[in-house]
């Protein structure tokens, strides 16, 4: 044997070894094909398969962003860990932190903070009406103002991404007591005597029995139509009649034709 073919069974004898069977090794053998062999050994390597996860692209809210992920992430839990987001002990997360990551998918993570609030706030004061039959419906007389009271009042807000959510009063001392307010309030139903007949007058003739209109055909305190005087019951010119006949006409052409009789003076009945 030369020294060269010596020398090349030196680095080939190692490997042969180590790749054979401790079964091989005791009877002196080299397997025949020793891959084959060594597939069927007790202490062979196999070849495990191998999964490929995709990078699957998904969206995160927060903090008034967006960002826009590809990650190979096997958990929400694990987005957060691989994009060190941080969370307080209160924020909410839209998505359960053991949720597998799956394309498109969207977490949304809502910052929630709880603020300690002390303030002054004002008791309103409560309103006691009293219902008049005498005074008519609509008229109101205030017969003592009411106060309004003052407390301190300790609270704790929450916050959700810095909007008001929620409102926890702890406590509450009272600094001045509120008082009432009280009013008489009318209940007679108006009547055809109780109409500001005074404003209609004043605004048609400034109040002048003997006003007249002969251009428009319009006479008296109320500026009667001839027509009109006569459906209320009038005869004659309606300037001829006394300021007491014109107003009981006026009142009884109010009941037929209402405050439209005067379509802009009535107005103010």
């Amino acid at each position: 044997m030369t020294a060269s073919r010596a020398a090349s069974l030196a680095l080939i004898l190692p490997l042969t070894l180590s790749l054979s069977s401790p079964a091989d090794a005791a009877q002196g053998s080299q397997p025949k094909d020793f891959l084959s062999a060594s597939a069927n050994a007790s202490n062979s390597y196999s070849i495990l398969p191998m999964h490929i996860r995709l990078p699957a692209q998904i969206r995160v809210f927060v903090d008034g962003r967006t960002q826009t992920l590809k990650t190979t992430a096997f958990t929400v839990a694990d987005v957060i860990k691989e994009t060190h987001l941080a969370l307080g002990p209160l924020d909410l997360i839209s998505t359960p932190l053991l949720t597998s990551i799956y394309p498109g998918l969207q977490i949304r993570v809502t910052r929630i903070k709880e603020v300690r609030s002390i303030k002054q706030v004002k008791i309103p004061y409560l309103v006691k009406k009293v219902f008049d039959r005498k005074l008519l419906v609509g008229k109101r007389i205030i017969m003592s103002r009411g106060v309004s009271g003052l407390a301190t009042v300790r609270s704790i807000l929450t916050l959700a991404d810095g909007k008001l959510v929620k409102t926890r009063i702890i406590s509450s001392v009272t600094l001045r007591l509120a008082h009432a307010a009280k009013i008489i309030v009318g209940t007679r139903a108006r009547t055809v005597d109780d109409l500001n007949w005074a404003a209609v007058a004043n605004c048609e003739s400034r109040g002048n029995p003997r006003s007249s209109n002969t251009a428009n055909g319009y006479y008296g305190m109320f500026q009667f139509s001839v027509t009109a005087w006569k459906t209320a019951g009038g005869t004659g010119n309606p300037m001829d009649a006394p300021a007491s006949e014109q107003l009981m006409r006026a009142k009884r052409l109010y009941q037929i034709r209402g405050w439209r009789a005067w379509p802009v003076c009535g107005k103010r009945l």
